[in-house]
């Protein structure tokens, strides 16, 4: 596609070249007009001399005696009858007795072949004329102007020559010149331009100065109240988002404690009054035996669901050994895959709200390579500097279309990773994908 100033340029030279044509068109009409207007003067003149016949040649001659009538009339001057480029023949119809033919001074150049071609073409040499005389010589006599078709085309290409390279230097010197006049205009237009890319990468803090142009200053102004009126619905719904997962994470909080103390009791005290059935030696003791043993399973499902709603090693020791029993739960229930984490950095200097939010993306990373990708291999990294860096490397099934939210259930991570102002990627790797977040500190 090309840009705006280009096409302006090429446009206003397309203009320029249809002036030239129909310009040039112009002239080969009225050449051809000239012509057949030459050739209609000559005519009437030679044969108002020939039925005239004066028996003095008067004054036109510039002499005052008494001569014969001149016996032919071609014995006129040439200038004085036959226009420049037309031919005179005179006598009967079918067969003229006496030629003449005016002056003309030929072009010291040929007429190229494609221009006699393209004359000949639209017939711009006009056809001849006659007229009607009286003559002893012939009954049917009659004067008959011939324009000379070399001299017509000569002529014609001498006009529209000199009309066309003046015309093509007006034409593309307008367009150079336009195209430096409109560039200049359209300088603004690049500002505000950049300013729209910028509000689409996200960026929505920078401002449009004035400007002088006062279309382009209005533009300008109204992208700036867009920018700030973006910036506030960004900043509004980042701290909702962020109040939002406080509010999640206080009522998983509080959920794992209740089912710590209530229904974790419940099932411990089950447990034990199976125990001691199975151990009383009646015949209920088989019942007992399979309850304690349900029991059992219900208490690892809920130790499970406990950690998943809140981790108890992040709050007791901190995010990398956290992620280091997640990664190792993940080892246990899929031992087929080979799991691997690498820390650098301080990661006891995170902050417990930002430690938490690590720790659940990386949750929801690793679920989803295992989900989605089928890998035999799964590496997190997390690299704690001026920001932290946390990338999931899987060597499954690369799949280059995939965006948050579209089947890999990773908009409640983008939503995590923008209430912290940072950034979330996913892209097809070298084998597989690879997830980045990245959030300050």
């Amino acid at each position: 596609m090309r840009g705006l100033l280009p096409q302006l340029v090429l446009r206003v030279l397309a203009a320029g070249l249809i002036t030239v044509l129909v310009a040039a068109g112009w002239v080969l009409w009225d050449t051809a007009r000239a012509a057949r207007a030459d050739a209609t003067v000559t005519a009437t003149r030679v044969a108002g001399a020939i039925d005239a016949r004066p028996d003095f040649v008067g004054l036109a001659f510039g002499g005052v005696a008494p001569t014969p009538v001149f016996r032919d009339w071609q014995q006129f001057p040439a200038w004085t009858l036959i226009a420049p480029g037309i031919c005179v023949e005179f006598g009967a119809t079918d067969l003229p007795t006496h030629r003449r033919c005016g002056p003309y001074l030929a072009a010291d150049a040929p007429t190229p072949a494609w221009f006699v071609r393209l004359a000949d073409a639209i017939g711009l040499v006009p056809d001849p004329i006659a007229v009607p005389v009286r003559s002893r010589r012939a009954a049917d006599g009659r004067v008959t102007a011939i324009p000379d078709a070399t001299v017509v085309v000569s002529r014609a290409w001498a006009r529209t020559g000199d009309l066309m390279r003046v015309a093509v230097g007006m034409a593309i010197g307008g367009a150079v010149v336009t195209g430096l006049m409109v560039a200049r205009l359209l300088a603004p237009f690049r500002l505000v331009l950049r300013g729209i890319e910028r509000l689409r990468a996200g960026d929505f803090s920078t401002r449009q100065p004035r400007l002088a142009v006062a279309e382009f200053d209005a533009l300008a102004e109204a992208l700036n109240e867009t920018a700030a009126a973006l910036r506030e619905a960004r900043d509004t719904r980042t701290e909702l988002t962020r109040r939002l997962f406080t509010v999640q994470e206080s009522e998983r909080r509080a959920l794992a404690r209740e089912l710590h103390d209530e229904f974790g009791q419940c099932l411990t005290a089950t447990r034990a009054l199976a125990t001691a059935i199975a151990q009383s030696g009646e015949t209920t003791a088989h019942d007992g035996a399979r309850i304690a043993e349900i029991s059992g399973q219900m208490m690892d499902n809920l130790r499970a669901e406990l950690s998943r709603l809140r981790p108890p090693d992040l709050d007791e020791l901190g995010l990398e050994p956290a992620l280091d029993r997640l990664v190792a739960g993940w080892r246990a229930r899929m031992p087929a895959v080979r799991f691997s984490l690498r820390c650098r950095g301080d990661l006891d200097a995170v902050p417990d709200a930002l430690a938490l939010s690590l720790y659940r993306i990386a949750q929801e990373c690793l679920t989803n390579a295992i989900r989605h990708g089928a890998p035999k291999s799964v590496a997190l990294a997390v690299d704690v500097a001026e920001s932290v860096t946390l990338v999931t490397t899987d060597d499954g099934t690369a799949k280059p279309e995939a965006a948050a939210g579209d089947g890999y259930g990773l908009l409640g991570i983008r939503e995590r990773v923008d209430a912290l102002g940072g950034r979330f990627t996913l892209e097809p790797g070298p084998k597989g994908m690879v997830a980045t977040a990245v959030v300050p500190r």
